[in-house]
């Protein structure tokens, strides 16, 4: 008896804990670990608690208080009013590129979008076959949603990838849209300066918000529990969701470069802002600042280029830090990279200009420790553009960290040294380390390879769904599952091990391994320009289809039953649980190519101006160089400076002895040319493949004083 009165009594005590502690469960859940200052709860954002699930995270404990450890998740993301699917650019309004919702592996091939016809030929919908810079697909009722430019946005099936609607002329839709739950409306910001509210079911405008300003920077809109929250050209907006009407507009002065990410815990909006290159917190409550910080080291200028464009701030709330990547200029790939965190830390201490990611303080902006990570991206020819976003992961334990791709010299020169990494955001989480050390995480590549390693200048974008950790390049997939990441592994000689899932190429380009298959799939002998095992294609003996219809490399997304991944040619592959040899569910219908015999010769004498126009045909083409770079791989003589978005000729490495091992030399910035070859493509660009020193004729040199002005000689 007195047992049980005992138990009783426990159990009482339990509730009456728990009823003093739960009102107070979203302060706990919005406080750091180690952090002194409160945090404000919000004005105009509502909390929804849920029992936990069988594999959710937990609440982490404060340190130094009296808690109870509570089982609690918030299944319903707080704040946004969403559920776990990927409903709006990297996942959340916090822009962690995380989700907890994984497909598992094995995958097959499900359905496919804008990419290839059932014989693996090319089948676009788009006006010009490809999607915009940073677009990932999301998801809600039902639906896929893609922003596609000037083609507006589509609606696809989830389960078969069939069209359900399109809605055009709203402008350019240069943004990932976002889809919200409660209006189930789909919020779409357009390069017009205009936000849209679509009705989710059938593409219809419900309303719309005109700020009278435009961008042309990919700048998606956030979705919390009351507003959406975006940006375009100076200002940052908050409006009510279900009024559309402004609730506070936030002014720069200066052009807002990314999209807004949102932080629970602090309920303060943080953008990043050109060409001062300021970081702005602003309290969501009014939309006054709380804080603007300049990270990057005095040295660096926006003219370097140093830049936040084509990135975004990504929020660990947990830990209460913002972390900003910065793009830097082609030079800093050629550093020699320590392979141990005392080593990386000292280089980039005596070095602050190297510094390419930053972790600030949400209470203040101040730099609690420096990153460990390296600039790199897909560069090519004296250009290097933003690189991967990190992505910010809960653990079980309620600790985060980050995953990244991560710098150490090992093999050729620089441009071979990169790796997947894991980054501390704290002292606590592996014992040892601090914040902003990194870790090492093997990932077999290229296969078979026993120094494996990713090229600098082709550094992957990153995102996560519970441990599948992927990288998307710009001629493949790449996906692994993380077996062993314990607190002995990390180091450069005991990398954290995984598991070396499928990979997914633009095109299977090797006949003799595998031919053609509903299924898309290679079980060996996978290859493109590279080889690359096993795995899925896109396509099948198209080559380089990339060049084409250039969108600055991959993503991959995970929502629901299907992981989505958008190749560099704006294809979207829907990929979902199930035997990989089995065949897909849908098709795009084929688009009948027309076959004409190559030309032999000249066709006519073009402009620069109009190579677009000249695809596959063999011609003239005239002006007058701009540029003149050898990069190492090749050559490129640009027609502008700088040469992306126009016409170039590039002399490939291998045809370097036909001009003497150095074509470069014989050309300078100034001269006046005429190019013979066939129009083709590279990273979108028209291009003229020079294998011989008689397809460049220099037909004449500008006067010095024009010469000059050009900046001379660039070689």
């Amino acid at each position: 008896m007195r047992r049980n009165i005992f138990r009783w009594l426990q159990v009482v005590v339990v509730l009456t804990v728990l009823g003093m502690l739960l009102p107070l469960a979203g302060t706990m859940q919005g406080r750091s670990f180690e952090r002194k200052n409160p945090v404000q709860p919000s004005s105009v954002t509502q909390q929804t608690v849920w029992p936990e699930s069988a594999t959710s995270t937990s609440v982490p404990i404060l340190r130094n208080t009296v808690s109870v450890y509570l089982p609690l998740v918030f299944r319903d993301f707080p704040g946004s009013g969403q559920s776990e699917e990927w409903s709006q650019h990297a996942h959340n309004a916090q822009r962690t590129g995380y989700t907890p919702q994984t497909v598992p592996y094995p995958w097959r091939w499900r359905w496919s979008w804008n990419g290839p016809n059932a014989s693996g030929g090319i089948a676009k919908v788009t006006a010009n076959g490809s999607l915009p810079r940073n677009v990932q697909p999301v998801t809600g009722g039902g639906r896929v949603y893609i922003a596609a430019g000037v083609d507006g946005v589509f609606a696809l099936s989830e389960a078969n990838g069939q069209q359900i609607w399109q809605r055009n002329r709203i402008g350019d839709i240069r943004s990932t849209v976002a889809y919200d739950r409660d209006t189930a409306a789909v919020f779409v910001v357009s390069a017009n300066g205009t936000l849209y509210k679509l009705r989710a079911q059938d593409g219809s405008i419900l309303a719309q918000f005109n700020t009278g300003q435009r961008s042309d920077l990919p700048l998606p809109p956030a979705v919390l529990s009351d507003r959406v929250i975006f940006a375009m050209g100076n200002s940052v907006y908050a409006v009510n969701k279900q009024t559309m009407q402004q609730i506070w507009r936030y002014n720069t002065d200066v052009t807002v470069a990314t999209p807004p990410s949102y932080s629970l815990s602090r309920n303060v909006v943080v953008v990043a802002t050109e060409p001062d290159l300021y970081v702005h917190a602003i309290n969501n409550a009014n939309g006054t600042r709380k804080w603007r910080v300049r990270p990057v080291h005095s040295s660096r200028t926006f003219t370097d280029p140093t830049e936040f464009r084509y990135g975004w701030p990504v929020i660990a709330d947990g830990v209460g830090y913002v972390l900003v990547k910065v793009r830097l200029e082609w030079g800093t790939l050629w550093r020699d990279w320590p392979q141990t965190n005392s080593g990386m830390r000292q280089f980039l201490t005596q070095n602050p200009g190297e510094q390419a990611l930053f972790v600030l303080d949400l209470d203040d902006g101040s730099k609690p420790f420096i990153a460990n990570v390296g600039h790199g991206g897909y560069g090519d020819g004296d250009y290097m553009p933003m690189g991967p976003q990190p992505v910010v992961k809960r653990l079980a334990n309620g600790r985060e960290v980050v995953y990244t791709i991560i710098r150490a010299k090992h093999a050729y020169d620089p441009r071979w040294d990169s790796h997947f990494g894991e980054m501390m955001l704290d002292s606590e989480t592996v014992p040892g380390l601090q914040g902003g050390d990194v870790r090492f995480i093997a990932y077999d590549h290229p296969p078979g390879s026993t120094n494996p390693y990713i090229i600098t200048d082709e550094q992957p974008n990153v995102s996560m769904a519970g441990d599948y950790l992927f990288g998307a390049h710009w001629e493949a997939g790449f996906a692994m599952r993380i077996l062993d990441r314990s607190a002995t592994r990390g180091s450069f000689n005991n990398k954290i091990t995984t598991q070396r899932l499928a990979t997914i190429v633009m095109s299977q380009d090797n006949a003799r391994t595998c031919s053609f298959s509903l299924s898309h799939y290679c079980p060996g002998g996978l290859e493109n320009t590279r080889f690359y095992d096993f795995g899925f294609y896109i396509y099948y003996k198209q080559g380089n289809v990339y060049d084409r219809y250039w969108r600055e490399y991959a993503t991959w997304t995970v929502s629901n039953d299907n992981v989505y991944f958008v190749s560099a040619d704006g294809a979207v592959v829907a990929l979902t649980s199930g035997n990989p040899q089995a065949s897909a569910v849908s098709y795009a219908r084929p688009v009948a190519v027309s076959q004409s015999l190559p030309d032999t010769r000249p066709v006519v004498t073009i402009s620069h101006t109009a190579a677009r126009a000249w695809d596959g045909r063999m011609v003239f083409v005239t002006g007058t160089l701009r540029y003149v770079f050898n990069n190492g791989k090749q050559v490129f003589l640009g027609f502008s400076n700088p040469h992306q978005g126009s016409f170039k000729v590039l002399i490939r490495k291998v045809d370097w002895e036909h001009f003497g091992g150095r074509p470069e030399v014989h050309y300078q910035v100034g001269q006046e040319v005429r190019v013979s070859g066939v129009i083709t493509w590279y990273q979108g660009d028209p291009v003229i493949i020079a294998t011989t020193p008689a397809q460049i004729e220099v037909l004449d040199r500008l006067p010095m004083q024009e010469l000059q002005r050009l900046g001379g000689d660039r070689r």
